[in-house]
C-alpha cells in the first residue's frame, strides 16, 4: 500500500515536470519563431539559435526529467522486486502445500490399503471360522447318526433273538409233540421224577 502511494506521488510529479517542460519549450519555440520570422531566410543566425534553442530545452527536460523518470523507474524495479519475491514466496508456499497434499494422499493410499487388507484377512478367518464349526456340527451329526443307527440295529437285533428263540421254542414243541409217543411221555416223567429226588 506504501509502495503504491509512493508510486502515484512519484507519477504526479513526473506528469508536472513533463507539462512544464512542454511549456517551457513552447515558449522557448515561439520565442524563437518569433525571432525567425524578423530574421531573413536561410540564415545560420536562425539555424543556429533554433540549435541552441533545442540543446536548452533538452537540457532542461534532461534537468527536469532526470530526477523523477530515474525515481519513477527506481520504484518501478522495487515494485516489481516485491511482486516477483511475493510471487516466489506464494510459489513455494503452493508447492509445500502441494507436497503435503501429496504426502497426505499417498498416505490415505497406504491407510485405506492396510484397512482393506485387514478387512480381508478378518473376512478369511471368519471364513475359516464357520468352515471349521461346520465341519464339527457335521462331525457330531455323523456321530449322533452312526449311534441312533447302532441302537437301532442292536434293538433290531435283540428282536429278532427273541423271535427267534419263541420261534424255536414253539418248533420244538412241536416236533417233540408230533415225535414222542406214550411210552416215551412216561419214561420221561419217571426220569425228570428221579433226578428231583436225588437232588432232594
Amino acid at each position: 500500500m506504501h509502495a503504491s502511494l509512493k508510486g502515484k506521488m512519484l507519477r504526479t510529479g513526473l506528469v508536472a515536470s513533463v507539462a512544464g517542460a512542454v511549456f517551457s519549450l513552447t515558449w522557448l519555440t515561439d520565442a524563437f519563431a518569433a525571432e525567425a520570422e524578423a530574421a531573413p531566410p536561410n540564415n545560420w543566425s536562425d539555424f543556429i539559435l533554433r540549435t541552441i534553442a533545442f540543446v536548452i530545452v533538452v537540457g532542461v527536460l534532461y534537468k527536469l526529467l532526470k530526477k523523477p523518470i530515474v525515481d519513477f523507474l527506481g520504484s518501478r524495479r522495487e515494485e516489481i522486486k516485491t511482486l516477483l519475491a511475493e510471487l516466489e514466496t506464494k510459489t513455494e508456499q503452493a508447492k509445500a502445500e502441494h507436497e503435503k497434499v501429496q504426502a497426505k494422499l499417498a498416505t490415505l493410499e497406504a491407510e485405506t490399503k492396510r484397512i482393506v487388507d485387514e478387512l480381508i484377512a478378518e473376512g478369511e478367518a471368519e471364513k475359516q471360522k464357520i468352515i471349521e464349526a461346520a465341519h464339527r456340527e457335521a462331525a457330531y451329526i455323523q456321530q449322533q447318526a452312526e449311534i441312533a443307527i447302532e441302537q437301532e440295529v442292536q434293538t433290531a437285533r435283540d428282536g429278532l433273538k427273541d423271535e427267534v428263540a419263541e420261534l424255536s421254542v414253539a418248533a420244538a414243541e412241536s416236533i417233540i409233540q408230533k415225535k414222542i409217543r406214550a411210552e416215551d411221555q412216561q419214561r420221561l416223567i419217571s426220569e425228570f421224577m428221579a433226578k428231583v429226588m436225588e437232588a432232594k
